[in-house]
């Protein structure tokens, strides 16, 4: 697979400290050892996966100027990801993320920062990079530059995708210009009215775009092209450590089955295939090596629809 995949959205660097969630409360305190320092936010969780898979990937989005924003950049570079679309944010520290993973059951709260003044990303993409570009991801963030480039896309016959984690008149604007929408079922009932399946799929079709997934959790995703037959791909049991990314990874695993030509429901077994992998590793990413021999099972004809 040699088309390039233009992600945009956010970036982090994360500290991930293992603790007793249930022990969390008011004036409690606990010890951790010290945090693992890890570079994700959702877009660059996906598009390190993507890479891993043997996609091309470019990153666009802004990262800080200082020395956490350099640990960004570094990461990036090393996992072989294409810079030229990222913005930096002159003298202001790179969002960040302090993460905390139960012991027991990986499953994690979350803490972000990010200072008031960041800026926005421009939505500024050269045209060499829309020449080599057949499929744009959003993950929800970067809003206006989002929008914008999805009316751009359409024009041009990229492919796009996007994920809805918070639901606002933007995000349901930006459901409404992409083909594919991979939406938490919490935003899908919040738009159907309804938690039922055929409800959230059919409310999410009316919005408008042809694909349409709802992720569950540990029930699986359910998905329908243009509002139809409704299907369900179970999630894949594993030995959990870390669920942190997984969503993300589901994401970047379905964006590459659908751009291999597998079709909807083999894409939703391929991403569940991948987010079941991403929990067995703590923090937000699976390392390459986990990975990399999943992009031949999903090139075998027995995907491919």
């Amino acid at each position: 697979m040699t088309s390039r995949v233009l992600c945009v959205g956010r970036n982090s660097v994360d500290y991930v400290f293992s603790v007793d969630l249930s022990a969390v409360r008011a004036d409690s305190k606990q010890r951790a050892d010290d945090p693992a320092i890890v570079i994700g936010g959702q877009c660059v969780n996906a598009v390190v996966t993507l890479a891993a898979l043997g996609a091309q990937v470019s990153y666009a989005g802004v990262v800080g100027a200082q020395a956490s924003g350099d640990l960004v950049m570094q990461f990036l570079h090393e996992n072989r990801i294409d810079l030229r679309a990222v913005e930096r944010a002159a003298g202001l520290a790179n969002p960040c993320a302090y993460i905390f993973v139960d012991r027991k059951t990986g499953e994690r709260s979350i803490v972000e920062t990010q200072a008031a003044d960041f800026p926005a990303f421009s939505g500024e993409i050269d045209e060499a990079i829309w020449a080599e570009t057949s499929y744009l991801y959003f993950d929800g963030h970067e809003i206006e530059a989002s929008v914008a480039l999805a009316r751009e896309a359409a024009i041009r016959g990229v492919a796009t995708m996007t994920d809805i984690e918070v639901l606002s008149p933007q995000t349901t604007e930006l459901i409404s210009l992409v083909e594919t929408s991979i939406v938490p079922k919490g935003v899908a009932s919040e738009i159907a009215g309804s938690d039922k399946d055929v409800d959230m799929l059919a409310a999410l079709a009316e919005l408008g775009g042809s694909c349409h997934v709802v992720t569950m959790g540990d029930q699986g995703a359910i998905g329908a092209l243009h509002g139809g037959e409704v299907f369900r791909v179970p999630a894949v049991p594993c030995q959990v450590v870390d669920t942190t990314g997984a969503g993300d990874a589901f994401h970047a695993g379905f964006l590459y089955a659908d751009m291999a030509g597998a079709s909807l429901q083999k894409s939703m077994m391929f991403a569940a295939r991948v987010a079941s992998i991403a929990c067995t590793f703590a923090g937000p990413s699976a390392p390459s090596y986990a990975l990399s021999s999943l992009s031949a099972i999903v090139t075998n004809e027995t995907w491919i629809s």
